[in-house]
């Protein structure tokens, strides 16, 4: 394995390691002040010191004083020297339990929304997939009704390295170009910036009046 690519394994799971320990913290946070609001712990009453909190939860000491940093924060306990960590107040246990439950469920709904607008996202580009062919399906079926012209463009034409647009073929002949033949492919309803070359050939569905007139057009 190079080592540029070991390297970001390392940075990688770093990194993960950093999101699971800022989970844990408020998980911890969040198991303690459920544990006031049942009476576990009473108002007045001290909670177990850091370090027997770590043993508990299997965590490091540090990631205790972050759970209770947040509770301290948000007026659930206080934490003074020489006495420890005191519940001051339920209700507030409550109140940041609930709290939290609402970011869960904004969250949940961020990633539902996030969801849906994928799959629209999805489905646009199906819908556009669909017309494309079916307005390949439609010049087809149009040109089975229409008399169509083939009409090569000669190599001294004047429509050479002009557009569709640039000719104004529609207003002009009244005919209408479904197709242009290049190199032995067909290409179907070409834009109207679409750019003739010297051999190309046209479909062209009109009358053979429209068409006479777009020969003398391009020849």
């Amino acid at each position: 394995m190079p080592l540029e690519d070991g390297y970001a394994i390392i940075v990688e799971m770093s990194k993960g390691m950093k999101v699971l320990e800022h989970a844990r913290y408020q998980e911890i946070a969040i198991d303690i002040a459920h544990a006031i609001m049942m009476g576990e712990y009473h108002e007045g009453e001290k909670i177990h010191g850091r370090s027997t909190l770590a043993g508990r939860y299997n965590v490091s000491p540090e990631t205790i004083r972050r759970a209770i940093a947040i509770l301290q924060n948000v007026g659930v306990v206080v934490v003074s020297q020489g006495v420890g960590i005191t519940v001051t107040s339920k209700a507030l246990a409550e109140k940041f339990i609930k709290s939290f439950d609402q970011k869960g469920e904004i969250q949940v709904f961020l990633e539902d929304l996030k969801s849906l607008m994928d799959q629209r996202r999805e489905n646009d580009l199906k819908i556009e997939s669909h017309l494309n062919k079916l307005r390949g399906y439609a010049d087809r079926i149009m040109s089975r009704w229409l008399d169509v012209g083939e009409i090569e463009i000669g190599k001294a034409s004047p429509a050479i390295g002009k557009t569709l647009r640039e000719l104004k073929i529609r207003e002009r002949t009244g005919t209408t170009i479904i197709a242009v033949v290049r190199d032995g492919f067909e290409q179907f309803s070409p834009e109207a910036g679409f750019v003739l070359r010297a051999e190309d050939v046209l479909l062209a569905a009109g009358s053979s009046e429209g068409q006479e007139k777009l020969q003398q057009l391009i020849l």
